[in-house]
């Protein structure tokens, strides 16, 4: 016999929380493109709410919170976006010229600290680092011709770092380095007869200092960490000599995105799954693993289970996602499409899953719950929120968590770059 449920009945919000078991604190959301951003306790309920821009109707990829108590957002804004007398809508082909593209920091009162807006022609897209010397590392993307790589136009992927006076002051081109990361012939090959965007960028992060990186200057405090998810490659930069100093997952990953240092110099990564590479590698799921960088090995494997080796799992996201270990040794992760956050413990138990009520973009295009990247962050990182939301978070009569984390596994790094 059938129960008489229907699928609005699915459930958003909080749906399981383990107090004992998490690392307690605030989640900050971003629908996907959303000109809202919101920031919820562990209970789901939104304890601050601002604009992707205070002066401006703009569209937010992501936000991630700096020392300062300030926060740094990727942002866009469109003709049709801002134009009341246009109905909203997806441009019928992509044009760089048809967004602006900023990096704006917003203070806790959502007022504007700081922007950086992309010339004409430049693309700002899926990521950005501030530097504790004040300077911001930027990726964009702008068309360019390289015959050497494909007779086509293809999207050259590149970073920037611009100092709070917005003046250039260091660049590196993926073109320029494009032997360095090793693809044999083949991939050559079907790469220069694609063109377009080959290596689609989607990662921007610069090393913590780690264990590892005292012995091995490639993994060296500084250095860049970066992501192609076409290519299904991660790589490092080494800052000063611009060269690519180690590469990772051409047979291992697929579609991947977020990798991140960890203290003891291991790489957390969200391996998407789908479709991806040249020639192309195809997996029906998505994963969490931890690698060590210098064996190459995989010491830790998250997948929901038990849907992990078949053709479609329940956990799968082929675009989008991040990945953040968090100081207690879980892991807090989402499935991006689906708009569901989880935290894990190293066991692969979910002890914090959130579905989200918030759709992304206006008018028609409000349909969707999902979101490029979420993070969490603890109460002592976020001061200025109404201390009621935190007596009343559901876990204050909690044990302090205790997590057993193998000893293989890192945790997050303290000594930021």
């Amino acid at each position: 016999m059938f129960e008489n449920r229907s699928v609005i009945d699915w459930p958003t919000g909080v749906t399981v929380y383990k107090p004992d078991k998490c690392y307690n604190g605030y989640t900050v959301i971003n629908p996907y493109r959303s000109e809202l951003i919101f920031l919820i306790d562990m209970r789901g309920r939104v304890v601050k709410t601002w604009y992707a821009h205070p002066e401006k109707r703009a569209e937010s990829w992501f936000s991630k919170l700096l020392p300062n108590g300030n926060w740094l957002s990727l942002v866009y804004r469109t003709p049709l976006l801002h134009d009341a007398s246009s109905p909203w809508r997806q441009p019928d082909s992509f044009s760089r010229e048809a967004f602006t593209s900023s990096i704006v920091e917003l203070n806790w009162e959502d007022g504007l600290v700081w922007e950086y807006e992309a010339p004409k022609g430049w693309l700002i897209h899926h990521d950005m680092a501030r530097l504790q010397n004040g300077n911001t590392l930027i990726l964009l993307e702008k068309e360019v011709t390289a015959a050497d790589i494909s007779k086509k136009p293809i999207a050259e992927n590149f970073i920037i770092e611009v100092t709070p006076e917005r003046e250039i002051v260091w660049e590196w081109y993926t073109t320029e380095h494009f032997d360095e990361f090793g693809f044999d012939a083949n991939t050559k090959k079907l790469m220069g007869e694609q063109g377009g965007d080959i290596f689609h960028t989607n990662t921007l992060y610069v090393l913590p200092g780690n264990k590892l990186g005292e012995s091995d200057p490639r993994f060296r405090k500084g250095n860049i960490l970066c992501c192609q998810r076409n290519t299904n490659v991660i790589f490092i930069i080494d800052k000063d000599t611009k060269k690519v100093v180690w590469t990772w997952g051409y047979e291992e990953l697929v579609g991947p995105h977020h990798p991140v240092m960890l203290n003891n110099g291991n790489i957390l990564i969200y391996d998407n799954g789908g479709e991806a590479g040249y020639p192309l590698r195809t997996r029906f799921y998505t994963r969490l693993i931890e690698i060590n960088p210098v064996t190459g090995e995989i010491v830790w494997e998250y997948a929901h289970e038990p849907y992990t080796y078949k053709e479609t799992a329940k956990f799968f996201s082929p675009s989008w996602g991040s990945v953040q270990r968090l100081p207690n040794g879980n892991t807090f992760s989402l499935d991006a499409h689906k708009g569901r956050l989880f935290e894990i413990t190293p066991q692969g138990e979910i002890v914090w899953e959130y579905v989200s009520p918030f759709s992304w973009g206006w008018g028609t295009r409000a349909l969707d719950s999902g979101m490029y990247r979420a993070y969490r962050y603890g109460y002592d990182e976020i001061p200025g929120i109404d201390p009621v939301f935190k007596k009343t978070s559901g876990h204050m009569d909690a044990p302090p968590c205790s997590v057993k984390v193998p000893s293989e596994m890192g945790l997050p790094s303290l000594d930021l770059p």
